[in-house]
């Protein structure tokens, strides 16, 4: 243990090391392979991760108990409140409540032996020009190095990267820059680079393209993309914007290990609701610890209903009986078994709380579902649904999609007006 060095602590330093910006945790250096979520995190450990990310600190105490149990540190996020959600930072009263909040988060948990660094906010930069935000994270900065100078201090950004001049301008005791970034990753490094920005960063949060800035329909619903495009989309992404970075990128949390609701049941989730993993998985094995698991999920080829793929913008009239049909295979032979379900969709106008409120499969959707293909009932209700399916290998492996569609009303039957 390093001198002085409270009992149980790991401490973490921002270093550069032959031009090359290293942590070192414990005095070594400690590259991240993490994953964002609350799940599984033996699974991150036995596929050659080695840290997860929080947002906040509700659950911590189990959280990070998991974590250490699985040899796993934790970037262990403090919610800050976010001013386009009403927080007013020129009003004293509000900032010192949330000020002493934080300073007690840091007091319960600067211990913990998981502990690898502190995030204070999540996307704070979102519709925030205002000054004083940053003043404030600034100010907290400084007293979480006060309570603790054994961690190294954090603040996340959208992929909104005109606010890093705020950051730089306004937070120097900020160490590290997290950025969260989908479909703008692959420019992260320049952008970065053309702000300014020269100590380390950390991508917190990639994957696949968010629904805000994929495809979409003629009616503006996205178009997600497959399991098997996003584990492609996301091994391109690792290799050639994160690892290509190492000099300034000090590593990466994939988003999201597990499963959640946001906007679709599958949109983010590594793995599928029933707990299978799913290619995306298989892919963050191979870069982390160089092996490919012994069982890799299926390979989804392509999705259509009534003869039409997603891009086609279908629609098809109440009540109608249309075929849906999925293409996939299995590396391994393994019998593939498809599970189906439609559910009105979200609209991308909506309210992230709205986005992120799960909706229920509807009843009766579905018949006749045989190997690969069902028989599909369009709902009795004009508007906008989601067909979904999960191909699943039946030894924990599956392939995930979806295709958004419009029901329509049947047309009115022409009235020919009589001459008498």
């Amino acid at each position: 243990m390093a001198r002085g060095v409270p009992a149980g602590v790991i401490p973490v330093q921002v270093v550069q090391q032959q031009g090359q910006a290293q942590l070192l945790r414990g005095g070594k250096p400690y590259y991240i392979k993490g994953a964002a979520g609350l799940q599984y995190y033996e699974a991150i450990r036995q596929a050659g991760g080695n840290s997860v990310r929080l947002w906040t600190t509700d659950f911590a105490d189990t959280l990070m108990d998991a974590a250490q149990q699985n040899n796993l540190s934790v970037m262990l996020g403090i919610w800050l409140e976010r001013e386009q959600e009403g927080f007013d930072y020129y009003d004293e009263q509000q900032v010192l409540r949330q000020r002493e909040y934080v300073r007690k988060q840091v007091l319960r948990y600067r211990r913990h032996p998981a502990l690898l660094m502190w995030n204070l906010g999540n996307e704070m930069d979102l519709n925030a020009k205002n000054p004083k935000v940053y003043e404030a994270i600034n100010d907290l900065a400084e007293i979480v190095h006060e309570l603790d100078p054994y961690h190294p201090v954090t603040t996340t950004l959208s992929g909104n990267l005109g606010m890093i001049r705020n950051v730089k301008a306004w937070c120097p005791a900020i160490d590290i820059l997290s950025v969260n970034a989908f479909g703008s990753l692959e420019v992260l490094p320049e952008d970065l680079r053309g702000y300014g920005w020269t100590k380390p960063y950390i991508v917190s949060e990639y994957g696949g393209l968010g629904y805000w800035e994929s495809p979409a329909t003629t009616w503006m619903a996205p178009l997600e993309q497959s399991s098997t495009n996003r584990a492609e989309n996301l091994r391109k992404a690792y290799v050639g914007t994160i690892q290509a970075a190492r000099a300034q990128c000090i590593g990466a949390y994939a988003f999201y290990w597990g499963q959640k609701f946001e906007f679709t049941n599958t949109w983010f989730g590594l793995f599928t609701p029933e707990g299978e993993k799913t290619a995306m998985v298989d892919v963050l094995q191979e870069l982390w610890s160089g092996h490919k698991p012994a069982n890799t999920s299926p390979r989804l080829e392509w999705l259509v209903l009534n003869k039409q793929q997603d891009s086609s913008s279908v629609s098809i009239p109440v009540g109608s009986r249309v075929m849906a049909y999925v293409g996939a295979t299995d590396a391994e032979g393994d019998a593939l078994t498809a599970r189906w379900e439609i559910r009105p969709d979200k609209q991308i106008n909506e309210r992230y709380e709205e986005r992120s409120t799960p909706t229920e499969p509807l009843p009766n959707a579905i018949r006749q579902a045989t190997g690969l293909q069902a028989e599909v009932i369009a709902p009795r209700t004009p508007g906008y649904y989601r067909l979904s399916v999960i191909v699943s290998d039946g030894k924990g492996s599956a392939a995930m999609a979806n295709l958004p569609f419009m029901v329509t009303a049947r047309p009115c039957p022409r009235v020919v007006a009589s001459l008498r």
